[in-house]
């Protein structure tokens, strides 16, 4: 009996080290994938969450099975809502790529997904932040707890986007949760997301308080004529793709679907006996064109013959060549384009690689140019398979 009574408590011991193992590998790789975001701790639980105001919650997945061993285990998070926020919390999950049984949290889950890195439409952000201010207005004792993967940057945009509507301006907002969110200031970092808050405050007017008048605009259609990069360096030519967000009807969520593809390529001058007069004329115009002559040569261009109208939410992604590395790219909304023109500087773009930043100058950026809001929109729009007049390797834009 001794003998076998000494096993037991051999294997009781090795079951609690193996177990206390388990749990101090847990938090460990927890902590690692957090990275700087702020932690939780309560209860006994070690938890990626944060309250970016006493009634506003956010937090990365809350997950299940194998995924619980680096991410916010459900269990955990349910512990510490129902401790804490007993039959007063909601649960925002902005996942498209995920999703669990919203029983976990009394079916209190409401789901307003879009991309990964990527912007939401703004009628989405508009509905999300109806949806926490009726749901915190109908009771003081009522919080949110809103969530996306890693719980950084679709929460911080949608966080921000509320606290905006609450009346805060954009900076601010961004400011507050990048100080109560992340302990290194880096909160919403991707450039398209602040854009997009920004764009959000400027669709909201507040006559009466709160809430306010939303305007979110009417979808605009316009012509884009023209795609320059300056100042690339020892590059030929930059492959783009262009993508807009389609209406899927009954469904919140609305997938980006190919547009146009192309490349922007330097323009060589081919001169020859019958264009040499034109040629001489050129290079005898005013000191101005050896300006514009230097910015003609750092620039990749693409021109498009063909009438490409974009309409709504839009993303342009640039990449290496056409198989190649992602490159950079940034999102935008043609009804908040002014004077017919965007500019990005490499600062205002999206997640810029090692690669982007060996080709770009110290005046890099990138210029889309659109037809006048007033042109004639009804022509028709350029069949998929047509090509640009820029490269001989072609594109179908």
């Amino acid at each position: 009996m001794g003998a076998n009574a000494s096993a037991l408590n051999q294997d009781a011991l090795a079951n609690q080290y193996q177990l206390i193992n388990y749990v101090s590998n847990s938090i460990y790789i927890r902590r690692l994938v957090s990275q700087k975001r702020r932690r939780l701790l309560v209860g006994g639980y070690d938890l990626d969450m944060s309250y970016i105001t006493p009634r506003i919650l956010a937090m990365s997945f809350p997950a299940e099975r194998m995924k619980a061993i680096y991410r916010n285990p459900m269990w955990e998070v349910k512990d510490v809502l129902e401790m804490r926020h007993r039959g007063h919390y909601k649960v925002y999950n902005l996942c498209i790529e995920e999703d669990y049984d919203p029983s976990h949290f009394n079916g209190r889950v409401e789901r307003f997904p879009f991309d990964d890195n990527h912007v939401p439409h703004l009628p989405l952000v508009k509905e999300f932040c109806e949806s926490v201010h009726s749901w915190l207005s109908s009771d003081p004792k009522n919080i949110v707890v809103i969530h996306c993967m890693a719980g950084k940057g679709r929460t911080g945009l949608m966080v921000c986007s509320y606290l905006v509507y609450t009346g805060m301006l954009a900076e601010e907002a961004l400011q507050l949760y990048a100080d109560k969110r992340t302990t290194n200031n880096l909160g919403v970092t991707i450039p398209s997301q602040r854009r997009y808050v920004d764009y959000w405050q400027k669709s909201l007017s507040f006559p009466n308080d709160c809430p306010p008048d939303v305007n979110v605009p009417e979808p605009s259609s316009r012509v884009l004529q023209q795609i320059r990069i300056y100042d690339a360096k020892n590059v030929q030519t930059i492959f783009f793709v262009l993508s807009e967000m389609q209406e899927v009807p009954g469904e919140r969520y609305r997938p980006s679907t190919h547009k146009c593809k192309n490349y922007c390529s330097r323009k060589v001058k081919d001169v020859d006996i019958d264009s040499f007069g034109q040629f001489y004329t050129f290079i005898k115009e005013e000191d101005t064109s050896e300006q514009e002559k230097s910015d003609e040569e750092s620039c990749l261009d693409c021109c498009f013959d063909k009438t490409l109208q974009v309409t709504g939410d839009i993303r342009v992604t640039f990449y290496e060549k056409n198989l190649g590395g992602r490159l950079f790219y940034a999102c935008f909304n043609t009804a908040f384009i002014e004077n017919n023109s965007l500019q990005f500087s490499i600062l205002q773009l999206d997640k810029v690689g090692s690669k982007a930043k060996a080709i770009a100058g110290p005046e890099f950026r990138v210029e889309l140019h659109f037809g006048p809001a007033e042109s004639n929109l009804n022509q028709s729009v350029s069949d998929p398979s047509d090509g640009c007049n820029v490269s001989s390797e072609g594109g179908d834009c």
